[in-house]
């Protein structure tokens, strides 16, 4: 049987049928197919991955601003979400984290705007965005 390199690839990077699928526009039948005749173990889900591997392969630079955009799994409202052993986190939480040392408080929001933006230099807790909100008062005056 043919089987198509690139889906050999990500089999052996260790993505599920179901990722493959979704990322090679493939039906998961081609990628079970694949995985048996190549006798590789099944996969149940992209999440087998750790935090820190989800991050690697889902937040990706942008070429512009300095945002990194998230490709990998969101909510149903879109919010960014590294999953790992069917635990869910923040990938913004994540973000941030990585960037000042520290559980944030509150919520974490992209302080650029930009939908799914995960850039840790553009995300904010509560208290550090309540920081900003109060300068850019005192500069401009008036609630932003």
């Amino acid at each position: 049987m043919n089987v198509r390199a690139d889906v050999v690839a990500l089999i052996r990077d260790g993505l599920s049928d179901r990722a493959i699928a979704r990322e090679l526009g493939v039906s998961r039948r081609t990628a079970g197919t694949t995985r048996r005749t190549l006798g590789a173990a099944s996969v149940r889900a992209v999440y087998a991955l750790t935090p820190e591997q989800m991050w690697t392969r889902y937040a990706q630079p942008t070429y512009t601003g300095g945002h990194m955009d998230w490709t990998g799994p969101t909510t149903p409202k879109g919010v960014p979400v590294v999953k790992s052993c069917h635990v869910s986190y923040s990938a913004r939480g994540m973000a941030f984290r990585r960037r000042y040392g520290r559980d944030p408080v509150g919520y974490v929001r992209a302080t650029c705007g930009r939908k799914g933006c995960v850039a840790e230099e553009h995300v904010a807790d509560a208290p550090m965005r309540a920081e900003l909100n109060a300068q850019y008062n005192a500069i401009f005056g008036g609630a932003r």
